[in-house]
């Protein structure tokens, strides 16, 4: 009789926690939960445990047989090798581990470059000889431009110098005040220092994309040269040495085709590289990373390697319990 083949490819960002598995290549479970479920500190042996725990309790037969994680907080070799080393040890699972961002690459049916506008920005890929690279994602305070959080600090500081001025970008400061809840512009900083975050920041980015298609000099500005800055991302890397396409996803290209389409024909003038938004989530590239793995003696390969092969049903119903909207 043979043995089925169950792959399982998981998702940890840094709100939740997604998996799917397959067995013979037919997607049956479709799971998320919170990663503060589980996860308590780096990939800790106990975290992983947990982990285990809760992801096996949703299998309905024999357990995975290859594994696939793609890990927020990890961005470089060194802490892959360490969190998938840690899995290893509490699961004994065969698995690959790799930075959650590279599952956009993988999502999209390739390799290539991942880029992500989301709350924040980066972009990450493999160099031909399989090592880590990434450009941006420094964080809120001092980077991602191009994201959430980015455009609308950078808007403030807009709408503000605008208003310094003596020329007021009334369409800009209206809606940030609409949205911010002040009476005056100058009372952002003490509205934003309450509890300071990227989600609280980047909230507040769809006013930024209403007052340009309302005709805001300044928040075209402001879209213009986020968008200028996700291009030169995909430029360091290029120059690198890196391949592509680049593939791009998170919340500002999704809810954003506009911006998207900006970005892709910056890459293209610059680059003559082609960008493709992938709508599919992450973790239907982590189960096809898994799908690829062939025995433990394949673990982390230096160089990953990307199949054009799809699931069987990617986007069929779950089996299980179902993904909340």
């Amino acid at each position: 009789m043979k043995v089925p083949q169950v792959a399982l490819g998981i998702d940890v960002g840094g709100t939740k926690t997604r998996w799917m598995i397959a067995r013979d290549g037919v997607l049956i479970a479709d799971h998320q939960v919170s990663t503060s479920a589980w996860r308590q500190g780096a990939f800790s042996d106990e975290d992983c445990l947990r982990l285990k725990q809760i992801v096996t309790a949703t299998f309905d037969g024999p357990g995975p047989d290859r594994v696939a994680l793609g890990a927020n907080g990890c961005s470089d070799d060194e802490a892959l090798e360490r969190c998938e080393s840690a899995l290893q040890r509490a699961t004994n699972w065969n698995v690959r581990v790799v930075n959650d961002a590279e599952l956009v690459a993988a999502t999209g049916g390739g390799r290539g470059i991942s880029l992500i506008a989301g709350t924040g920005s980066i972009a990450v890929a493999r160099d031909r000889a399989g090592y880590l690279n990434s450009a941006g994602g420094w964080g809120w305070l001092v980077g991602d431009d191009g994201g959430g959080a980015g455009l609308v600090r950078r808007a403030v500081q807009e709408a503000l110098a605008a208003e310094d001025s003596g020329r007021p970008d009334e369409l800009l400061s209206r809606a940030l005040m609409e949205s911010l809840g002040i009476p005056k512009l100058q009372q952002t900083n003490e509205r934003l220092s309450v509890a300071p975050s990227a989600a609280l920041m980047a909230r507040h980015a769809p006013v930024v994309f209403a007052a340009a298609a309302q005709g805001s000099v300044a928040a075209r500005l402001v879209l213009a040269d986020g968008a200028s800055h996700l291009a030169d991302l995909v430029g360091r890397l290029l120059g690198r040495g890196v391949p592509g396409p680049v593939f791009a996803a998170g919340g500002i290209f999704e809810n954003q085709p506009s911006f998207f389409n900006q970005v892709s024909r910056l890459i293209r003038q610059r680059h003559r590289v082609i960008a493709l938004l992938v709508q599919d989530p992450p973790v239907v590239g982590a189960l096809r990373l898994a799908q690829q793995i062939a025995s433990p003696a394949a673990r982390r390969p230096r160089k990953l390697r990307f199949c054009n092969a799809g699931l069987a049903d990617a986007a069929g119903t779950s089996t299980h319990e179902p993904i909340a909207p």
